[in-house]
């Protein structure tokens, strides 16, 4: 594949340097709702989100297998009998009923409630929070012309079968955003089936770990339009052997600023980040 045969889903960005919002912004807002959806407008060019599968087959925007860490599943699971914390056992229904919001006031993951940076009078006045689904992000995203890095989360539910990308495709293209969707999953086998189904859909390739053998190859049949490393994978050699092939270079998750312009100064296209914020 030649630079010529990517598709130009990153033509919009120019050369400028391109902040990513992980799951939005997350640093001062409970990630992957819409609220931090909504307080990442002006301050990025595209926002990252997750996307699996309810029991029932709703593609539901939310990061982790278990519901614990990030709503008040026990409570609501007591509430209706249910045993199990997994996502994946849980329908629509009852994953609607859950608080995805409030936890962020007790954890403070990024210090900014003690910091100042946000206060918790503006974060109750927009609890509690529900957690999205894919449907409503994509309407949302339309409406704002904004991009989205939809990942596909390699789950044990997504290990073996391929139907969760039969739903995000349907979802993409229900919502006419196939021009506004990069999807990206560290199970290339769902970007391969994605490929499959719906070419005209971007791709790109998350990698952690270690690069795979004879990396631009690789990316190359998976027809990949990027590749998204951790920051830790990052060096200027690789960027530059894959951006000469017309392969865009995106790094999560980097949060230090010196460490952003080192990366922009390499060829990165992109930066993954908790706090989006312009950078000069």
């Amino acid at each position: 594949m030649t630079g010529s045969a990517i598709p130009p889903f990153f033509d919009r960005f120019g050369a400028g340097p391109l902040l990513i919002a992980h799951r939005g912004y997350r640093a001062c807002y409970p990630e992957n709702t819409l609220c931090a959806f909504a307080e990442s407008l002006g301050r990025c060019g595209m926002i990252e989100l997750d996307v699996q599968l309810s029991a029932d087959r709703v593609a539901m925007v939310f990061h982790d297998d278990l519901l614990t860490r990030t709503s008040d599943a026990p409570a609501v699971a007591a509430q209706l009998g249910m045993t199990g914390l997994a996502l994946r056992d849980w329908p629509f229904a009852a994953l609607r009923r859950l608080d995805v919001g409030s936890w962020f006031l007790q954890a403070d993951p990024f210090g900014t409630i003690r910091s100042g940076a946000v206060t918790p009078a503006s974060l109750l006045a927009s609890m509690p929070q529900r957690m999205p689904t894919l449907r409503e992000v994509l309407v949302w995203a339309t409406a704002n012309r904004l991009p989205l890095n939809v990942e596909i989360k390699a789950t044990e539910q997504s290990h073996g079968e391929r139907s969760v990308v039969a739903v995000v495709i349907d979802e993409i293209r229900k919502a006419s955003a196939v021009d506004l969707v990069l999807v990206s999953s560290f199970d290339h086998d769902l970007l391969r089936a994605c490929r499959d189904h719906a070419p005209e859909i971007a791709l790109a390739a998350l990698q952690e770990g270690g690069h795979l053998p004879d990396l631009l190859p690789y990316l190359q049949s998976l027809g990949v339009v990027a590749y998204h490393p951790e920051d830790s994978l990052v060096d200027t050699s690789l960027v530059a052997s894959l951006r000469f092939a017309g392969v865009h270079v995106n790094v999560f998750t980097v949060n230090d600023s010196i460490r952003q312009q080192q990366l922009f100064a390499m060829g990165v296209t992109g930066i993954f980040t908790d706090f989006p914020r312009p950078l000069f």
